[in-house]
This record gives C-alpha cells, structure tokens and sequence, in this order.
C-alpha cells in the first residue's frame, strides 16, 4: 500500500494508472524483500523502486542455503497481501465514506457505499423529481457524483458490474483492489490536510486561537 500510494503519488486521476503486475509477482516481491544487488536475473523496475526509495531496501545478508525460506516469506507475503485485498476493502471504503462526508445522514452513506458495490440487497439510492427541493437534488447529485468516482476507480465499465463479478477475476480483482485502497487513503489524507489548513486559519496561524 506505501509502495503504491509512493509510485503514484503525483498522479492526479487514480483511475487512469495501471497497477502493474509486478506487485504480485514471486520474483519481484522476493526482490523487494531482499534487495536486487545480489540476484542473477534483476527486475529493473524492483531495481529502480530500491533506488528511489530508501525506506524498501534491504541492508541485511542473503545466503544461499536460505532460498527455501525466502520463498516460503515470498508465498506468505502474497498470500497476506490478497487476504487483504479480499477481506478490507468493503469495511475501508465505508469508514472512508463516513469520515468524508460527516453532513451526510446515515442512508445517504449507505446509498454511497452500495451504489459503489453495486449491492442490491440494499439499494437505497434516493431518486428525486422535478418537485424535490432544491437541497435534496444535490445532495442526490453529490450521491451520483460520487458512486461514480469511486466505481471508475475500481474499474467498473458499466453499471450493472459489481465486487462479486470483479472476484472472478483474480488478477484484475487484486490489481483494481489495490488502486482502490491507494485512492482511498489519499482521499483521507487530503482531508486531513484540508482540516489542519482550516485549524490553522482560525488559530492566525500561530497555534493561538483568534
């Protein structure tokens, strides 16, 4: 997740990157954990993250005899890493949704959330005619808005794909996945900022409040 959020930091629209396929491969994680300078065949791209970010390389010692356990590290890596992408999503994106949108009542964060997964089970989405007041149009619209963003970035074509269809797909589901939680997480953080750059201005500035 820290590694793809890094890569992709200076993207503005998340749902125009490509997650590449290196994040799952065996080779490219066993680079990852144990550094690039010792291997036969390097992954130049692994080689290049190892460069750019200092934080992910590795300053211990590789040995020969050990190659059973890397690979073991390698295969329990990747399977931790797809039991989250399987298990987290859901339950990030409606604590995300929530925190974003603090003003919006309970059955217009369910609308959100299930307008985004495509969960009829609990359809909610509200539907507002010409004689709907003004505030409930856009809140309706801000609903619209935003299911659609977030559906773009997981990936959804059309409207009537959902996670369930998605899961069939593991490779796709796993690639999408994680591009979801990077933009979630940026989308927190860009709240975070946008609260601290309010605090400050109430305080002058100067940590006093006004």
């Amino acid at each position: 997740m820290h590694l793809a959020r890094e890569m992709y930091e200076d993207v503005t629209h998340m749902e125009t990157v490509e997650v590449l396929v290196e994040f799952f491969d065996k080779t490219s994680i066993r680079h990852l954990m144990l550094g690039t300078g010792e291997s036969s065949t390097k992954k130049e791209l692994v080689h290049a993250l190892h460069e750019n970010f200092a934080e992910f390389r590795f300053e211990g010692t590789r040995y020969k005899g050990d190659g059973n356990i890397y690979t073991y590290g390698v295969m329990k890596y990747i399977t931790n890493l797809r039991n989250h992408l399987t298990m987290n999503p859901e339950r990030f994106m409606i604590r995300t949704v929530f925190a974003l949108y603090p003003g919006l009542s309970r059955k217009g964060v369910w609308a959100i959330t299930n307008g985004i997964t495509n969960d009829r089970k609990h359809d909610e989405i509200e539907f507002v005619d010409r004689r709907a007041s003004r505030r409930r149009r856009f809140k309706t619209s801000v609903i619209r808005a935003v299911i659609q963003e977030h559906r773009a970035v997981l990936g959804f074509a059309n409207s009537i794909e959902n996670i369930s269809e998605l899961e069939k797909d593991k490779e796709r589901y796993d690639r999408l996945i994680l591009r979801y939680l990077v933009f979630l997480d940026r989308e927190l953080e860009r709240m975070a900022e946008v609260k601290l750059s309010e605090e400050k201005m109430k305080s002058g500035g100067d940590g006093r409040l006004t």
